[in-house]
């Protein structure tokens, strides 16, 4: 306990440090990688949601996506409550909006929500499967 009081600096400096690591990861909530949400989806495990635009979605979406725009999903809330006890994949053009929604939905009750590292833009980059 002495070491603490002597060095109180430097237990500072060092909660700091550590609390400047974990507030991107708190900020941002959960993103996954695309490995990670292919073995959702494969597994049939997580619900995809997708929150562009009709216009982006009709250029290419993930199979089994539910499309609800970024800003209707407050007003269709009801539609997805039954997916609130399973992961659910958020997914827009670049990862900002789905960001947003994540955050949204964690505040609506959804217990696992996932927000696509670099959206649909980084997925047909690195030529995963769309389907129109």
């Amino acid at each position: 306990m002495n070491f603490i009081w002597d060095n109180i600096f430097l237990v500072c400096v060092v909660l700091y440090c550590i609390g400047a690591l974990l507030w991107p990861r708190i900020r941002r909530g959960s993103r996954i990688s695309h490995t990670e949400a292919t073995q959702l989806i494969n597994k049939g495990k997580a619900a995809i949601i997708d929150v562009r635009g009709q216009d982006a979605y009709k250029t290419g979406h993930l199979l089994n996506a539910i499309h609800i725009p970024y800003d209707s999903l407050e007003s269709r809330l009801a539609r997805i409550e039954k997916l609130k006890s399973q992961p659910v994949i958020v997914i827009c053009e670049d990862g900002r909006n789905s960001q947003k929604a994540a955050e949204f939905l964690r505040k609506s009750g959804f217990s696992q929500v996932f927000n696509l590292k670099g959206g649909m833009a980084e997925w047909k980059t690195n030529g995963l499967p769309v389907t129109l």
